[in-house]
């Protein structure tokens, strides 16, 4: 009987010791969800970020020196490539559409937006997928300026700026057989056999032309004995924006 007795002790014991395990466990859980809730609700501060693309690997240097000249960091590079570099400036205030027109103004960089959640990746997402770009900088009289891009699927971006026909953004895809002549023109071209630069220092009025292509950017200000080759891909790119009437 004592045997008994002792055993429906211990055995009501050792149920309240497991149901205090259970609520102290279940306790430690409820917590552990807190704080993983109070993590994620916790939003990133943007407010004084913003995700730039230098222009030219040629101007890099010159981008890099005007940041820290102005104050601003450069916080993080996300993308790397020997033509250009995407990533994430600090700015020293919240004035971001302030800093935004005073960096789009220095014509060093391709792009300058505002940052936030995913549009770092966003951005490089929309470079990796161009195939060739060309833009145009300005000389001392009225040569065009412009910047023109053509992705990968034949949709092309046109950006005039001076002495166009059209300013401004102007967005349309190519035919079906320009897209496949320009593929065909550019796969059977190496564009490291190209000098990154045709120029004569000592000619100042000159524009300057860049064409970037798989990698490669190559800078033009003199077009004497320039290869027929390379001509060929700007004149067909020049040709399509004329048949557009963007140009004249």
């Amino acid at each position: 009987m004592k045997y008994i007795l002792f055993s429906l002790l211990v055995f009501l014991l050792s149920c309240k010791t497991s149901k205090k395990v259970k609520e102290g466990v279940s306790s430690t859980s409820n917590q552990n969800k807190e704080i993983i809730k109070e993590k994620s609700d916790i939003k990133k501060d943007y407010s004084r970020e913003l995700v730039v693309v230098l222009k030219h690997e040629h101007n890099n240097k010159e981008a890099l020196e005007l940041l820290k000249n102005s104050s601003i960091g450069w916080k993080d590079v996300d993308y790397n490539s020997k033509v250009t570099k995407i990533g994430v400036i600090s700015l020293p205030d919240n004035q971001r559409e302030v800093w935004i027109k005073r960096l789009e103004k220095q014509n060093v960089f391709k792009k300058v937006i505002k940052n936030g959640t995913g549009v770092v990746d966003k951005v490089i997402k929309k470079e990796e997928n161009i195939l060739i770009s060309l833009s145009k900088t300005a000389c001392f009289g009225d040569c065009p300026v412009y910047e023109v891009s053509i992705e990968k699927d034949g949709k092309l971006i046109f950006n005039g700026k001076k002495y166009v026909k059209e300013k401004g953004t102007h967005i349309f895809s190519l035919e079906a057989n320009q897209l496949k002549n320009l593929k065909n023109l550019l796969n059977k071209n190496d564009f490291n056999s190209f000098k990154r630069t045709y120029d004569n220092p000592k000619i100042q009025d000159l524009s300057s032309t860049f064409i970037t292509y798989d990698n490669e950017q190559i800078k033009i200000r003199l077009w004497k004995n320039l290869p027929e080759k390379l001509i060929e891909i700007h004149e067909f790119i020049v040709d399509i924006l004329y048949k557009k009437m963007l140009l004249e």
